[in-house]
């Protein structure tokens, strides 16, 4: 499940990084897998404040919905909010976690998530399986690490490709390949929001109605 690539991640100052070679996982790597899985079962306990601390008192934190967080403390009230109703049943799985070592301090991680048990705020029906990929900033800071940067991606259920023709019969044709209707896209709905009516947490998009 997991791959490690121990590569140079593109440091504009210097391009001498990218003739690292590709080498067994060391003990830093090691701790590195501990780290994740540690903020993974923070975030299964719905402990904001246990996964808050694996970030960096400054970090700039992109969210799937675009949003930018800073700190610790943002990501703890943020999350913590979630938690209440929308996540408070919710499960987190993390897979394919990449690394790349960029020098003995810093360490480039990817991996991809999803998210099941999430329910709307406004009905307490569930809300679908949400998937998703998060790159991730790492500083050492003595026998563990902290996340500088992270930036989460929401990912699309991927739509199937159309079979092609069978060779035991060669006439039939293949389906139709997949269109998009020409109608509006899906309205997202709110979930969890601010008192100033900013939006944390959207649900499951409502079909657009047709006109």
């Amino acid at each position: 499940m997991r791959k490690l690539i121990s590569a140079a991640w593109i440091l504009i100052a210097s391009p001498a990084a990218f003739l690292l070679a590709s080498g067994p996982a060391t003990a830093a790597d090691q701790v590195i897998d501990a780290f994740e899985a540690a903020q993974q079962t923070a975030w299964n306990a719905h402990d904001a404040n246990a996964y808050a601390a694996t970030f960096d008192e400054h970090a700039d934190i992109i969210t799937s919905l675009g949003w930018h967080w800073t700190g610790q403390a943002e990501v703890a009230r943020n999350l913590g909010d979630g938690f209440k109703v929308v996540y408070a049943q919710a499960h987190l799985r993390v897979s394919d976690v990449q690394v790349r070592t960029l020098t003995p301090e810093l360490a480039l991680v990817t991996l991809s998530w999803s998210i099941d048990g999430a329910r709307t705020l406004d009905t307490g029906l569930p809300a679908g399986e949400q998937h998703g990929l998060e790159t991730q900033l790492l500083q050492r800071r003595g026998e563990s690490w902290r996340i500088l940067s992270q930036q989460d991606t929401a990912a699309a259920a991927p739509v199937p490709a159309p079979s092609p023709a069978s060779p035991q019969n060669p006439g039939q044709a293949a389906p139709p390949a997949t269109t998009f209707p020409a109608t509006p896209p899906p309205v997202r709905r709110c979930i969890v929001a601010r008192a100033n009516g900013e939006c944390l947490i959207y649900g499951k998009p409502k079909p657009a109605p047709a006109h």
